[in-house]
């Protein structure tokens, strides 16, 4: 089964990506940036972490929650800020694809 990472920022603001298009997750001060291969380029989204939160933790997080199992229905929800549903507690909002 493939599996996707969703994201949310807003009740009709959302993105899906295929998890084989993550091309990249990297650590800036206090959020992650997440880059995916998409038909035009890249798309890249960003996850605002608390202040002074460890970024390395919040990746780490990311990883085993993709890896852990099983996702029924192949959606990972990486941030989701209508349902305040995250993939790590320091994460705090996330923005739209850039």
């Amino acid at each position: 089964m493939n599996k996707f990472l969703f994201f949310q920022n807003a009740a009709n603001d959302w993105n899906v990506y295929p998890l084989a298009k993550l091309k990249s997750v990297e650590g800036e001060d206090d959020a992650l940036k997440f880059t995916f291969d998409v038909a035009s380029g890249v798309d890249t989204i960003s996850v605002t972490l608390d202040d002074d939160s460890d970024e390395i933790l919040a990746m780490k997080a990311v990883a085993q929650l993709i890896n852990k199992g099983p996702h029924s229905d192949g959606i990972i929800v990486i941030a989701d800020d209508v349902n305040s549903v995250y993939a790590h507690s320091t994460m705090a909002s996330v923005g739209a694809a850039a």
